[in-house]
């Protein structure tokens, strides 16, 4: 299946983290953690130590950690295992998550350097192509397995899972103007939302199906 176009995109973070999104761009982990704008970490910290030292084998290069990630669905392993309390240091759920969407098209757009990988960037197995450098075949990225509710692994399909979590990589920061809209779960998180966003900002939505 050819890659769809548009095709959509998403990242999640703390709706506090909003502001400093707003003002300087989403960066990636690396320059995150370094700057000290990570003010609530609700990732799985080994996973991230992982990603520091994972190469990208494509250009620009560099580590995962240099990159800005997404998902190409909502739903995802990563959020059901936040809203399951599994992820060791994090356990406030999933309530004050926010999604950042937008599309590879947009990222294209602004010229920013876009890799694909076609699971879960952090396996060794994992494969990348530069999106630059031309399209991937079509069956690089699951693309029928992103439009699935859920992604359990079967007996005949042993690594549902890690290919529902192919990335879509951003080298560095993606800046405010990418984003086209902003997910929350409820009604009280959008609110706090659109106020951090303020005015002229892309459209801040109630989606609870974006979440477990």
């Amino acid at each position: 299946m050819p890659r769809p176009t548009p095709t959509r995109i998403y990242h999640f973070t703390r709706v506090e983290h909003l502001l400093t999104i707003v003002g300087s761009g989403l960066h990636c982990v690396r320059r995150a953690q370094g700057d000290g704008l990570l003010a609530i970490e609700v990732g799985d910290t080994g996973i991230k130590a992982r990603r520091a030292t994972r190469v990208v084998p494509v250009d620009p290069g560099g580590a995962v950690a240099d990159y800005v990630p997404f998902y190409f669905a909502t739903r995802s392993p990563m959020m059901y295992s936040i809203a399951m309390g599994n992820v060791p240091g994090y356990a406030d759920g999933t309530g004050r998550l926010v999604y950042l969407a937008t599309t590879v098209e947009r990222l294209v757009e602004l010229g920013l350097d876009v890799v694909l990988s076609d699971r879960n960037a952090v396996l060794d197995y994992a494969e990348f192509v530069r999106l630059g450098e031309g399209e991937p075949d079509d069956e690089f990225i699951d693309w029928p397995l992103m439009d699935q509710v859920m992604w359990n692994n079967t007996e005949q399909h042993p690594d549902r899972m890690e290919r529902r979590m192919a990335e879509c990589l951003v080298h560095g920061t993606v800046p405010w103007e990418a984003f086209m809209a902003v997910g929350a779960k409820s009604q009280t998180v959008n609110d706090e939302a659109a106020t951090a966003i303020g005015d002229g900002g892309p459209d801040v939505l109630v989606r609870p199906r974006w979440y477990f």
